[in-house]
């Protein structure tokens, strides 16, 4: 099983939707995001969701070594919700950056 997680939005029309995917419940309370086993999303997707990023902690960001976990590859433009700072970066090609351009 994947720790990969996607950061997803749920449909903001449908409110108090349940869906279950994958054996595990999901509300949609439209605003608030929910990171999500990559497996799940989807399914959720074909639902009204809305993928935001990958998503978790900085020491789970993607890397340029193909051969280390999580199996995602950091390429320029990959965006990256990162949990510990509360906030996406963008991978440039060589650094992690928020979107204001600050190293992250």
């Amino acid at each position: 099983m994947s720790s990969l997680t996607v950061r997803m939005l749920p449909p903001v029309a449908v409110t108090g939707q349940n869906l279950t995917v994958n054996g595990r419940n999901y509300a949609s309370t439209p605003g608030h995001a929910t990171d999500v086993p990559d497996m799940d999303a989807p399914p959720l997707s074909a639902n009204g969701w809305t993928r935001v990023a990958i998503s978790g902690p900085t020491t789970a960001r993607p890397t340029t070594n193909p051969n280390t976990a999580p199996p995602y590859v950091a390429a320029p433009g990959v965006v990256f919700y990162d949990t510990t700072l509360s906030a996406p970066v963008v991978f440039d090609g060589a650094t992690w950056r928020t979107f204001a351009g600050a190293s992250a």
